[in-house]
């Protein structure tokens, strides 16, 4: 499994950072791996959206995935839609928010769990680039968020 997890206090309250990450062609000015956006459909607290992300920097193969938002808007699950690509690989994601101290704790964790074929290539190399990579969108959505 390769992992990038990150933690950081934002000087926001929850539901901006919420609504800000909710709007993926907003959230995609911090977060790299977003790649092209086909389509978004936003229904209340889900939002289903269709996109090429871009993966170790290159074009991986255009996937769908779910974002939904937790009835008490302290977390964020993002998940991909059923595919041919579960073959191949799971991918799993999350935001929590704490909200305290005038500001809201922000975690956000992304995972790939790749096909025992492929993991011993390909969890180095995916570990290495997420544990930089959702650090630097995380701070980089903060600096989005408090300019």
């Amino acid at each position: 499994m390769a992992r990038g997890e990150a933690r950081l206090f934002f000087d926001r309250p929850a539901k901006d950072i919420i609504e800000f990450i909710l709007d993926l062609n907003a959230y995609k000015q911090v977060d790299a791996k977003l790649g092209k956006i086909y389509r978004t459909e936003r229904t209340g607290n889900e939002v289903v959206f269709t996109f090429q992300p871009r993966l170790l920097g290159l074009p991986g193969p255009k996937t769908t995935q779910r974002v939904v938002l937790a009835e008490d808007q302290k977390s964020i699950k993002i998940g991909g839609v059923p595919s041919w690509t579960d073959r191949l690989a799971h991918f799993g994601a999350f935001f929590t928010f704490d909200e305290r101290d005038g500001g809201t704790w922000v975690t956000r964790r992304v995972e790939f769990t790749f096909a025992k074929a492929l993991a011993w290539l390909l969890d180095p190399p995916f570990d290495r680039w997420l544990r930089k990579d959702v650090a630097k969108e995380l701070a980089g959505a903060k600096a989005f968020l408090e300019k």
